[in-house]
C-alpha cells in the first residue's frame, strides 16, 4: 500500500513544478517588515488542498480561543520599545 500511495502522490506533482518557488517565497517573506510577515504561506503546485485544510483549522482555532476567552492569543503584540525584558506593563 505504501508503494501505491507513493506512486499516486508522485503522479499528482506537476511536471513543471519548480522547487525554486519555495526559495522565492522565503526570500519574499524575509524582506517584509516586522509585523507584515504572514503566519503561514502555501506553495502547492499539486493543489492538494493543504491550504483549505489550514484555513479550516485556523477558523476552528479562532472560534475555540474566542469561546474560552483567549482571543487575545490570536494577535501578535510587539514588545514595548525601550522596556527591559519582563518589565510589567501598566
Amino acid at each position: 500500500m505504501t508503494e501505491q500511495v507513493a506512486r499516486k502522490l508522485a503522479a499528482l506533482a506537476p511536471e513543471d513544478a519548480d522547487a525554486s518557488l519555495v526559495c522565492d517565497e522565503i526570500a519574499r517573506i524575509v524582506v517584509l517588515p516586522a509585523g507584515r510577515r504572514p503566519y503561514r504561506v502555501h506553495i502547492d503546485p499539486a493543489d492538494d488542498g493543504s491550504e483549505e485544510v489550514s484555513n479550516v483549522a485556523d477558523r476552528i482555532r479562532r472560534e475555540f480561543l474566542t469561546r474560552v476567552g483567549l482571543a487575545g492569543l490570536l494577535t501578535v503584540h510587539p514588545a514595548n520599545a525601550g522596556e527591559a525584558p519582563g518589565a510589567a506593563v501598566a
